[in-house]
């Protein structure tokens, strides 16, 4: 079995970003003599995993220099270690930090390489007996003195010639266009020889690349929305981190009283009213921080429910935060303009029929002279509140295709908006698919509960990583409309009368008319979003749209944004 680091014919280059199109990275850095990395499930079935590696490791023929990403694993070490050993896997690549149940991969007999964020990460990893480290090309110089081999993550030239500098005997290039640096030259001769022409054209470009997305003052390299998910699933982390990859990062204003930062009043556990359960200050404190780590990048806007109580508070912290953008719906946001006044912001309403926009758009112009810088259409696929009755949702004159045109036409009459979709946006086919009829753009929130910087609790993204398709589905909801998530332990608990007591503690949405709503239908959706956001297993309340059953991965927002665009390293600008 190969060993990346025992007398390297040359320097070790690790895989560093998926495949654009259809190209097969894993087999072209192989025969490259370098080193894929395949990413794993974070719940792998056996038989499934099982097939897959041998697949991975057969396409090369006389041994394999293939590893496993396993920083989305969460379950099942045994059958991944009994996988890679069949299929000989030459190593594994693991976090810091790993969760009680992957401790056995401490135990396999192959190479284990472990990505560290700082030095004391690597001096644990060290003592736990790991192979070597793979680290930001910054951090090498800081890992000498725990004599273990580094592979430096580099974005450019430069820093992979510092890094080797500081002593890497390795590099993970993020970008293609790294392979044009000196360091890499051999390896990219080696690659090229084992790819055809047209092969090497996408590898260097990628597939035809999206349309940019300008938005009032906002110029974005994708165009697409990460959905604002309340309570706590999008916060300053996942927004930030995905307007720094040059999207849209939506900081959902519902319920921040649950940060970590809010230092609101409690009663019975639960913030103690409008004012605990949506402090203003937090709002701006989460959006300043979401800004924070956009670096400058993309766009960090927030999702405002129409319905929320404090809706107007909740508009002014977030302007005083630098949200450059206000997503609004559940209702109709006729007022939104006169909350924000001069402020440069973009104004993005969200509908579910061309009716609705019609109204916004001639209510914004009579009495504030201005018209939405874009609009969502939200589909009835979506998670959470829908816009139509549990009847329409099925009906197929309310499908997102159904629905775009005559909202598009609408749009037309008012001005030139671009039109968002949202509600069962999926993949790179489902995008380009939608901007084809129109459309210039995408919102997804599903896809994004799946990543390492969601600000969800790991025991609520396994929720949706373990559903099945017969769990999600439609359930009734205190504001009076269906919402969308997974069947738990919660519904059972409703419907044979032993779910929670509602109390009714923070008053959250104005349709629920301070608990009527959630007595009507047995249970306070606050409380048990909450519930969910912190991991409660019993008690919470999981959202999620129609694809939900269909994530897997447990992966990064740069690698997600990666796919969605098949732009190699995301080098777009």
């Amino acid at each position: 079995m190969a060993d990346p680091f025992v007398t390297p014919a040359s320097l070790p280059v690790f895989q560093g970003w998926q495949a654009p199109g259809a190209l097969d990275l894993h087999a072209a850095f192989q025969r490259a003599e370098g080193w894929a990395l395949a990413r794993i499930e974070a719940f792998p079935e056996p038989a499934r995993l099982k097939a897959r590696l041998q697949e991975l490791a057969g396409s090369l023929k006389g041994g394999t220099r293939l590893g496993l990403d396993l920083r989305g694993l969460r379950d099942g070490a045994d059958h991944v270690m009994a996988a890679a050993r069949e299929a000989g896997v030459a190593f594994l690549l693991h976090t810091a930090d790993l969760p009680p149940a992957l401790s056995l991969l401490k135990q396999a007999h192959l190479p284990r390489i472990v990505a560290v964020q700082d030095a004391r990460e690597a001096e644990a990893a060290r003592s736990g007996g790991a192979s070597a480290l793979l680290a930001d090309a910054a951090l090498v110089p800081d890992l000498g003195t725990l004599h273990l081999p580094v592979v430096a993550t580099a974005e450019d030239a430069l820093q992979a010639r510092r890094a080797m500098e500081a002593g890497a005997r390795g590099l993970q290039p993020r970008s293609p266009a790294l392979l044009e640096s000196e360091a890499l030259a051999a390896f990219r001769r080696r690659l090229d020889g084992g790819l055809a022409t047209s092969e090497q054209e996408l590898l260097r470009r990628g597939p035809a690349p999206l349309p940019r997305l300008r938005i009032r003052n906002l110029d974005l390299a994708y165009p697409i929305f990460q959905g604002g998910m309340g309570i706590g699933v999008s916060w300053d982390r996942l927004a930030g981190a995905v307007a720094r990859e040059g999207c849209v990062g939506l900081v959902s204003a519902i319920g921040t009283g649950y940060h970590g930062s809010a230092t609101s009043p409690r009663r019975l556990g639960r913030p103690d009213g409008t004012d605990a359960l949506n402090p203003p200050r937090t709002l701006e404190g989460i959006v300043r921080s979401a800004r924070d780590r956009a670096g400058g990048r993309g766009a960090v806007g927030v999702n405002i429910l129409c319905a929320i109580e404090g809706y107007e508070a909740a508009v002014r912290a977030s302007l005083a935060g630098g949200a450059q953008l206000i997503v609004s719906g559940a209702g109709l946001p006729l007022a939104l303009p006169e909350f924000v006044g001069d402020a440069d912001v973009a104004l993005v309403p969200i509908v579910s029929s061309a009716r609705a926009l019609g109204v916004i758009c001639k209510h914004w112009q009579r009495r504030h002279g201005r018209l939405p810088d874009a609009v969502v259409l939200e589909g009835p696929e979506s998670g959470g509140h829908q816009g139509f009755s549990a009847e329409a949702c099925a009906e197929p004159e309310h499908t997102l295709e159904a629905l775009l045109p005559a909202v598009l036409a609408e749009r037309d009459r008012w001005g030139d908006f671009p039109v968002i979709v949202a509600g069962g946006v999926w993949d790179r086919a489902d995008i380009e698919r939608f901007l084809a009829l129109g459309a210039g753009g995408v919102q997804m929130g599903t896809r994004f509960i799946g990543t390492f910087e969601c600000d969800a609790a790991p025991a609520f993204k396994d929720v949706i990583l373990r559903a099945r398709a017969e769990d999600i589905g439609l359930m009734k909801s205190p504001v009076g409309l269906p919402a969308r998530g997974v069947r738990t332990a919660l519904q059972a608990r409703i419907e044979a009368g032993s779910a929670p007591q509602v109390r009714c503690v923070s008053h959250c949405l104005q349709p629920c008319q301070n608990g009527k709503g959630a007595a009507a239908v047995g249970y306070c959706i606050a409380d048990r979003l909450a519930d969910a956001y912190r991991g409660d297993l019993e008690n919470g309340l999981f959202f999620t749209g129609s694809n939900g059953a269909r994530l897997k991965e447990l992966l990064s927002v740069h690698d997600l944004v990666e796919e969605l665009t098949q732009d190699p390293g995301l080098q777009r600008r």
